[in-house]
């Protein structure tokens, strides 16, 4: 009888609710930012997060609000993308196909790739409205002046967004792999028990008569 209820209670991808989590957590945290070292004293410069327009603490660059506004605008896409990966990566640790977590480890990479990108852009337009030759050009790098030490570089929250990622992938193989592998072998077991009563070997769902593909997941049959 208790093997039975845990037989038939839900399966739950539980690497993919720890990928959403890491990535729910990212948005709230700095996602670039400059830090510095001077006379014995270390601190954070310039922290930008998806939540708002950079800002520097000087309002002396009205020449490039532009590129601080096109970075904002591209903050808000990535924090978009952040989001919805969360919330599809919830979603499908409960459910058997795995095409959820896919397009949650797809929006992942989006949101990295977008926001490397901007950074990049942006920090480029900068430096050239700057005419310096020891600006931050770059989205990671360092530079050492007058006593002085700068470091520039993605932070807490762009790192966790990466590794959540990746712990989506890993929930991709999981699900593949201990999620879906049972309830294949029951399908198979099940089809041969009824006979004619074909079911697909991915997601369980009965077949109709002579089906290439099944009409709930749409993967292809195995016709023997």
């Amino acid at each position: 009888m208790a093997s039975s209820a845990f037989a038939s209670f839900p399966k739950v991808n539980l690497i993919s609710i720890v990928a959403g989590t890491l990535v729910l957590i990212s948005v709230f945290l700095p996602w670039w930012g400059v830090d510095g070292t001077a006379l014995g004293f270390s601190g954070s410069i310039v922290s930008w997060s998806l939540w708002s327009q950079p800002y520097t603490g000087d309002t002396g660059f009205s020449g490039n609000a532009q590129a601080f506004q096109m970075m904002g605008l591209f903050s808000v896409l990535v924090l978009g993308l952040a989001l919805i990966t969360a919330a599809i990566a919830f979603f499908g640790s409960f459910d058997p196909n795995k095409s959820y977590l896919a397009a949650g480890f797809t929006g992942a990479v989006l949101a990295v790739v977008v926001y490397a990108g901007a950074v990049s852009i942006t920090l480029s337009n900068l430096c050239r409205g700057s005419g310096s030759s020891t600006c931050t050009s770059g989205p990671v790098g360092s530079s050492f002046s007058s006593g002085a030490a700068i470091s520039w570089g993605f932070q807490t929250g762009f790192y966790l967004c990466l590794v959540g990622g990746i712990s989506m992938l890993m929930a991709i193989i999981f699900h593949q792999t201990f999620l879906r592998g049972p309830a294949t072998k029951t399908t198979e077991a099940r089809s041969l028990a009824t006979g004619d009563n074909r079911f697909c070997s991915s997601c369980g769902h009965q077949l109709q008569t002579d089906a290439k593909f099944c009409s709930h997941c749409a993967r292809p049959t195995s016709t023997n």
